[in-house]
């Protein structure tokens, strides 16, 4: 199963009006709702294809408000109590909802997902002016199938926000991806505060800055300890400076290596960028203020050291490779020679 294929076992779908007002009334319904093939293929395809576009690990933030977190662990820990945990969660979204925010349905899934308990917790932003229709069902309000079908697969409503939960394999702590299309639409990628932490009580796995920081670390050790011909980190040290500052907003590791490296190395740079806690496949927002990289340090075997932009190292330094006379040429005319 794909990392974000969620085998879906129990649906329960609120309605939540626009903004947070004690005034405006809430839906809640107190059963699942049984989905037929055509609404379960949706909601399946929405969190896939929503969090592989634009999806970004989160973790629990200890200084946010912990009542989704609590709730899915419940629901993981017990999934019969999807019911009520599914109604303090939509509860919580109305608090903290405030008049921009257009109502919707907040979808609560328990299911599988790469052979794991999961949660996925969906904002579907619909209408205004459609009324939302429920049935009894046992006793019990659940939300009518058919007025669910008409408004998902007629465009009536679009899922902007995304997330999918699960315990961390020490089952311990809980971690996740969570995605914004309406930000990212506007924006660029990205998940909106109101959302990410006030909601869902999360903050990013790691912060754009961290993950460039780390980034670069990875390229760093990597061109250190793996390349030893000096062509070739001469040519991969320009890429690195190059993706640093280019007005590229995403950098995924993965994709850098096979645009700037060579096949033989590309896998063992992916193994450094893993080991420095970044997923090859995971892009992350560039934030280069927590390193430093206006130009190159080049280091050579008798101490001496030539430093210079990432202009000058593509444009006016020539590294030899040769077995029997390697070294560098300085293609520039000497301005001046003082001494050390």
């Amino acid at each position: 199963m794909a990392k974000y294929d969620l085998q879906i076992k129990s649906v329960m779908i609120h309605d939540v009006p626009r903004g947070g007002s004690d005034a405006t009334v809430m839906t809640l319904t107190e059963a699942p709702i049984e989905l037929d093939d055509q609404l379960e293929a949706y909601f399946r395809s929405k969190i896939s294809s929503s969090l592989s576009n634009a999806g970004v690990d989160v973790i629990v933030d200890p200084a946010k408000d912990s009542t989704v977190s609590d709730a899915v662990v419940a629901v993981l820990d017990e999934p019969d109590v999807l019911p009520e945990q599914s109604r303090l969660i939509a509860t919580r979204l109305h608090k903290v909802q405030t008049g921009v925010n257009p109502p919707g349905l907040l979808t609560v899934i328990y299911g599988i997902s790469d052979r794991n308990q999961a949660v996925s917790i969906l904002k579907l932003e619909r209408e205004e002016g459609i009324r939302f229709e429920v049935k009894e069902k046992d006793g019990q309000l659940t939300v009518d199938l058919q007025f669910l079908r008409d408004l998902t697969l007629t465009n009536k409503t679009r899922v902007f926000k995304t997330s999918l939960f699960r315990l961390t394999d020490s089952q311990t702590s809980l971690i996740g991806s969570v995605s914004d299309e309406q930000r990212g639409a506007i924006e660029g990628r990205g998940v909106a505060e109101f959302f990410l932490g006030t909601f869902l009580g999360t903050r990013l796995r790691l912060s754009p800055a961290r993950a460039t920081q780390q980034f670069v670390k990875a390229a760093e050790d990597f061109l250190n300890a793996d390349i030893s011909s000096p062509e070739i980190k001469a040519r991969y040290q320009v890429a690195l400076l190059a993706t640093m500052q280019n007005s590229q907003e995403q950098i995924t590791p993965a994709e850098f290596a096979q645009t700037y490296l060579d096949e033989a190395h590309r896998q063992r740079f992916l193994d450094v960028a893993q080991h420095n806690e970044l997923a090859p496949d995971k892009p992350f927002t560039k934030d280069t203020s927590l390193v430093k990289v206006p130009g190159f340090r080049m280091l050579f075997e008798n101490g001496m050291v030539l430093v210079g932009s990432a202009e000058d190292l593509d444009r006016r330094v020539v590294v030899k490779d040769q077995a029997v006379a390697p070294g560098v040429q300085i293609l520039d005319r000497i301005k001046a020679i003082r001494n050390k």
